[in-house]
């Protein structure tokens, strides 16, 4: 009975070492979505637990072989695989430690260990604009702390695609602003469906929710003269759309508002060619995100060339762009990180005020945990772009 148990355990333990072993070497093989992707999410959100969990199952395997009878080829194993694990946990640490110090931030391993729970709501809620019948909201996210002097304001566009998702949907970048003395207004916008197709609905919305934060800067306490654009992923997209637009004038508001270009723009993980983006997707080299195309553009580049021509922003550099910063992920399986180096070399070529950061081994949405060591280099970097365009709050 005692053997029994004895290599009962070894084995659940051995296929646990397996799965988590073969999951990190994964990340730096730099596989597939279904394996590196999701293996680099974790460990991108909990590298820090890990290399703990490592060490744990090290010092587990090395008492179980010490003591144990039976098995002991199966246990000599299960200590290799406990060593792989933990060495390769490490090697990611130092990768992200090395990535930090390359981007100036200052890394707490402390913090790394911290859980984020978003429980952040808004103060208000308005609708800024009907379009299809639908009501298009707001939310309004005061400072924490109250001044009398105009704070700067922050729109936050949501991703999800182009075709879900919802203003909601903040996490903890609401928290971050607002702790600093800006004021954030998280909004909806039309997204696509099977017979209707936001392709240009969707960023002159955004640039609507522009013109009513301007004409409410007085109730909002706001100078909407350093208004800064905020998104991720598909927002992220909608940002830059709505300020190269604005300079190109395919993106207008509904309203008669003249809206400004915005100040800044920081664009997570954005989709800077759509064009390319579906090449990739039908070549299979990343996620396949053809329904969505169809149902934000209506179908394919060769199908509606011109609506691509529109959405492919690094044909629409020509007249400038506002400061903008970029971070994304090194193997982002969502948005063609290919396309996002090349707009970055063509905006130093031109001298345009771009920032980027890649995170090393980033996979799409990396930054969740904004505790962790991606989040944090993410964070920094924002306040350290803010502070380098004279966007902080005084």
């Amino acid at each position: 009975m005692k053997k029994f148990i004895t290599i009962f355990v070894a084995v659940i333990l051995c296929i646990c070492l397996l799965f988590l072993t073969f999951a990190t070497a994964s990340i730096f093989l730099k596989s597939p979505m279904m394996l590196s992707g999701y293996s680099s999410l974790l460990t991108s959100h909990f590298n820090s637990r890990f290399v703990l969990l490592g060490l744990f199952l090290f010092f587990i395997c090395v008492i179980i072989l010490k003591y144990g009878k039976y098995g002991r080829s199966l246990l000599r194993f299960n200590l290799l695989l406990s060593l792989l694990f933990f060495v390769g946990q490490v090697a990611f640490l130092f990768v992200m430690l090395f990535s930090a110090k390359k981007y100036s931030t200052e890394v707490s391993l402390f913090q790394t260990l911290k859980s984020y729970e978003n429980a952040f709501k808004s103060s208000e809620t308005y609708s800024y604009l009907t379009f299809d019948d639908e009501k298009q909201l707001l939310d309004v996210y005061r400072p924490q702390t109250k001044s009398s002097h105009p704070s700067i304001p922050v729109i936050l566009v949501h991703g999800g695609g182009f075709i879900e998702g919802n203003r909601t949907q903040v996490g903890y970048a609401a928290e971050w602003f607002t702790d600093r003395g800006y004021t954030v207004f998280a909004i909806d916008y039309p997204l696509g469906k099977d017979n209707r197709h936001t392709w240009e609905s969707a960023v002159n919305s955004l640039v609507t929710s522009m013109g009513f934060v301007k004409t409410n800067a007085k109730k909002f306490n706001v100078d909407p003269n350093k208004l800064i654009l905020v998104g991720g992923s598909a927002g992220a997209g909608l940002v830059m759309q709505a300020d190269l637009g604005i300079r190109n004038e395919f993106a207008k508001s509904y309203d008669s508002i003249k809206v400004d270009r915005p100040a800044a723009v920081i664009a997570i993980y954005p989709p800077v060619n759509l064009t390319a983006l579906w090449d990739k997707m039908v070549a299979g080299k990343t996620v396949d995100l053809k329904d969505a195309a169809r149902k934000y553009i209506g179908g394919s580049p060769s199908q509606f060339p011109q609506r691509y021509a529109q959405l492919d922003l690094i044909d629409h550099l020509s007249k400038g762009i506002s400061p903008t910063l970029i971070v994304t992920g090194e193997i982002d399986h969502v948005v063609n990180v290919e396309a996002t180096r090349t707009f970055v070399e063509k905006t130093q070529a031109m001298k345009l005020p771009v920032t980027y950061v890649e995170v090393p081994y980033g996979e799409h949405v990396f930054d969740a945990n904004s505790n962790s060591i991606s989040g944090q280099i993410e964070w920094q970097n924002i306040g350290a772009f803010l502070k380098k365009n004279n966007l902080e709050n005084r």
